[in-house]
Formats: C-alpha cells, structure tokens, sequence
C-alpha cells in the first residue's frame, strides 16, 4: 500500500525559463530524505503554465536524480481526457505511477467522471492515484464513483483534500484492502493518519522533508509523545505555506534554503515582505537552514 510522506514539488524558473540546474540541487535534496515520494508537474508545481515539452523535461530529469531511491509520481492536471492520456502514454516509461486531478471548470456528472478515470486506467499499466479536490475543480468525487474506480486494477490510491476527515475511515472501510487513502491538506494530516489515511502529498515536506517523515513514522510507531513534538513544531510552518497563493510561500522558502530562485510565472507573483519575515522566523526556529 501507498504510505509516508510525497512531496508535492515546485517547478523553479530562472528569467521565465525551466532552471534545471536548481531542479536537480533541489530534488537531490527531496530523494536524499525520509519522504517516500515526490509529485512532479501537479498544481503545487504549476503544471497549467507548463507546455508539454516542459512537462517532459521536469519528468526526465527527475526519473534521473531519483533513479529509484524514492517513487515518482506525474500530475495530470488538464480538463480533457485525451490530453490526459497522451501526457501518460509520452512519460509512462519515465515515473512509477500518476496524480490525476478530477477534470475543472467543466463540472462534469459523476458518469463522465467515472467513464474519465476508467480511459486514463486502461491507457496505462502504471499505478494511477485519484485526485479529489473540489475546492480547485469545482466538483467532487463522489463515493459511489470511487468505489466502481477503485475496481480498476491499477487505480491505487486517491489523495483526499475534503474538509471531512471521517472519510478516512468510512470510505476506506468499504473498499479494497489495499487501497490508499492520502491526505492533500497539510494543516489537517496528522488528523487524518489517525482517521486511518495511509500518507500524505504535501508542501511542506518540500522544506522540511525529515521532519514531516518523522512526524509520521512516530504515529506508525506509536511514539506519540515525538509525535506529538513533531506535530507541534510544523503546525505554524503548514499555515505559513498557504497564508497566500500556493506556491509563492513554498518557493520562497525554498529559495531561503538557497534551493531554488524565488521565481513564479504569472498571474502567481511572489509572497509579501510581512509573510517573508514570518517564513524566515519560522525556518530558523526549525534549524531548516543546515540542509
């Protein structure tokens, strides 16, 4: 099953430019921790700003820094399903599995969903991890339709970002075994491992990658009282990362670790100067620095 922390990665740019040069240093960086994963090309990295061609070369180059250390995971984030599987079919030989958002904007019935998810399973043999984010896309997944979808050999996994944390429990009780409930909210996934989610894709394990995998391998352990400190000690640091437009926060974090440059394509622009002093304040409490 699925487990741990994944991090949902950034996309760094120099003068509007892919800068592949930081994108290697920084995911040497991410596969060289605890987490379990990274998430290339999802929304935290841009994806919509992304053309093909970029996609294509983010995806390369980590399938080469990882080689393996940790899985690697690629955003479909489009609206129509042929788009969706021709990025599968051009990097299925690149990752190990997908993160594929519900489509947006459209709303579409929870048959077009289903039918959606069934084309992009059967185009693929590689491990597909749903998406539900209503927030983003305007419509959900819902449970009926998960459950039909969870039949599909390949579909592994959905990453939950609803506000109700019972389904952690309630919707994972009644399907597969092995099936993996992720959570999609940082400030709210300590909660959901105790409501039975098996892991978390994350922004914060962008910047503190050690900290959120020992968060979660003390809950597996049953350490709660480290635990507890770690919990403790990110709860400022996740409300930090979405205190404006994600990712603006995470990228200049990074660039204070000196990772990446504290660059965004439009219309994202860069973090005001009060949220910076909170970030920078945030970053030395947790000796994030000595990286």
């Amino acid at each position: 099953m699925l487990n741990g922390y994944i991090a949902a990665v950034v996309t760094p740019f120099s003068n509007e430019k892919l800068d592949l040069e930081s994108f290697e240093r920084y995911i040497s960086f991410l596969s060289g921790s605890k987490i379990s994963g990274i998430v290339v090309c999802g929304s935290t990295g841009e994806s919509l700003s992304l053309s093909l061609n970029e996609k294509i070369t983010l995806i390369q180059t980590a399938q080469k820094i990882t080689n393996g250390k940790i899985n690697l995971f690629a955003g479909v984030i489009d609206a129509t399903t042929d788009n969706c599987v021709n990025f599968i079919k051009k990097t299925e030989d690149m990752v190990n599995g997908f993160l594929c958002i519900c489509p947006f904007y459209i709303k579409p019935s929870q048959s077009q969903i289903y039918e959606h998810f069934k084309i992009i399973s059967e185009s693929t043999k590689k491990d597909i991890i749903l998406y539900n984010n209503p927030g983003r896309v305007g419509t959900s997944i819902e449970f009926p339709t998960l459950k039909k979808l969870s039949t599909q050999k390949n579909i592994i996994a959905i990453k939950e970002c609803s506000s109700d944390l019972s389904v952690f429990t309630t919707y994972r009780n009644s399907l597969k075994e092995n099936f993996a409930f992720l959570s999609g909210n940082d400030d709210t996934a300590c909660a959901a491992l105790a409501m039975g989610a098996s892991g978390v894709i994350s922004v914060t394990a962008n910047i503190a990658p050690d900290l959120c995998a020992t968060a979660y391998s003390s809950f597996k352990q049953g350490n709660f009282e480290r635990f507890g400190v770690v919990r403790d000690a990110l709860e400022p640091l996740h409300k930090l990362m979405f205190a404006e437009p994600s990712p603006a926060p995470v990228k200049y974090a990074l660039s204070k670790l000196g990772l990446i440059k504290n660059e965004l394509r439009m219309p994202l622009s860069p973090i005001s100067e009060q949220l910076k002093a909170k970030i920078d304040k945030i970053i030395h409490e947790l000796n994030l620095e000595k990286i």
